[in-house]
C-alpha cells in the first residue's frame, strides 16, 4: 500500500513540475509578444513573476562568501580580506550572498525565513564547538528580494592553530539549505 502511495505522490509531483514548466514556457512567450509589440513594462511585471517561480524552484546556493574587513554596508559593500589568519581576541567577519532562497508570498506580503548556524573544526577535522541555530533572519517584505546578504561576526576564544569555520545557511520556508566552509588560523 505504501508502495503504491508513494508511485501515485510521485506521479503527481512529476505531473505538477511539468504543468507549472508549461505555465513558465507560456508566460515567456507572452513576454516576448509583448516586447515585440512595444510592451516593455508588461513584459517585465510577467518576467518578474518567472524569475519568482524560478527563484523558489531552485536549490540554494551561496556563490559569494568570504571573511571582510569590518561589518560589511549592504549588498555588495565590502572589503573582502586578504588573510584568513586572525590573531587572538580579533573578531571575525564574514560577508555571504545566499541566493534561491525561499520568497513566499502571502496576500500582498513576502515572507523569507532563514537560520545561520555555524561548527567550528580542527585542522583535522575534529568538531570543537558551534551552534545550531545560531541566527535568525526573517523578513515581512512588501516585494520580493532577490540582494540579500549577510553579515557575521565571530570572536572565538581558540588556541592558535588552524581551523575551519562551516556556515549552514537553512530555509525555514522550505527543505533548502546551503553551506560553505571557510578555512582560517588563529596566531
Amino acid at each position: 500500500m505504501k508502495r503504491i502511495f508513494f508511485v501515485v505522490l510521485t506521479l503527481s509531483l512529476l505531473f505538477a513540475a511539468l504543468a507549472f514548466a508549461q505555465d513558465e514556457a507560456k508566460l515567456l512567450a507572452e513576454a516576448a509578444s509583448l516586447i515585440e509589440a512595444g510592451k516593455i513594462a508588461e513584459a517585465q511585471r510577467i518576467l518578474e513573476d518567472v524569475r519568482l517561480a524560478l527563484w523558489n524552484r531552485a536549490p540554494m546556493v551561496c556563490p559569494v562568501y568570504c571573511f571582510v574587513e569590518g561589518e560589511p554596508e549592504s549588498f555588495g559593500v565590502y572589503r573582502k580580506r586578504i588573510s584568513s589568519t586572525f590573531v587572538a581576541g580579533e573578531t571575525m567577519y564574514v560577508y555571504a550572498e545566499p541566493k534561491n532562497y525561499t520568497i513566499l508570498k502571502e496576500g500582498d506580503i513576502y515572507h523569507v525565513f532563514l537560520t545561520v548556524s555555524y561548527a567550528v573544526y580542527d585542522k583535522d577535522g575534529n568538531y570543537l564547538g558551534g551552534e545550531d541555530p545560531w541566527e535568525n533572519f526573517r523578513y515581512l517584505i512588501q516585494s520580493p528580494v532577490f540582494e540579500f546578504f549577510l553579515s557575521l561576526s565571530f570572536n572565538f576564544t581558540i588556541d592558535p592553530g588552524e581551523y575551519v569555520l562551516e556556515i549552514k545557511v537553512k530555509d525555514r520556508l522550505s527543505d533548502k539549505e546551503t553551506s560553505f566552509r571557510l578555512p582560517f588560523k588563529r596566531i
